[in-house]
């Protein structure tokens, strides 16, 4: 079964997008279907992940992060805490990449 990346703000851009996810549940995981605006899924899409923690995450590695308010360490570190309580920078995330 494909699992399925859920978005809080499923906006996304045409080409390369990116999603961090706490934890490593994502790293390595091939390829996910994404739940688009009004629960519609995307068809099957590939992932390229990387593992790492918070506090190593650079401005590049969000430059393609899919929701605007997210495309600085700044304003991923306020979505973050805001999505997974108790989130701190000293854990690990998944950097998940994709094409739309």
């Amino acid at each position: 079964m494909i699992p399925i990346l859920e978005f809080d703000t499923p906006t996304f851009h045409p080409g390369r997008n990116t999603t961090i996810r706490r934890g490593d549940r994502w790293h390595s995981v091939p390829e996910a279907r994404l739940r688009l605006r009004d629960g519609i899924l995307s068809p099957p899409m590939p992932l390229e992940t990387a593992l790492k923690k918070f506090s190593a995450l650079s401005e590049s590695d969000i430059r393609f992060e899919h929701d605007p308010k997210c495309r600085t360490l700044e304003g991923l570190l306020h979505e973050m805490q805001r999505i997974y309580p108790g989130f701190d920078p000293e854990e690990d995330i998944t950097v998940c990449h994709f094409n739309f």
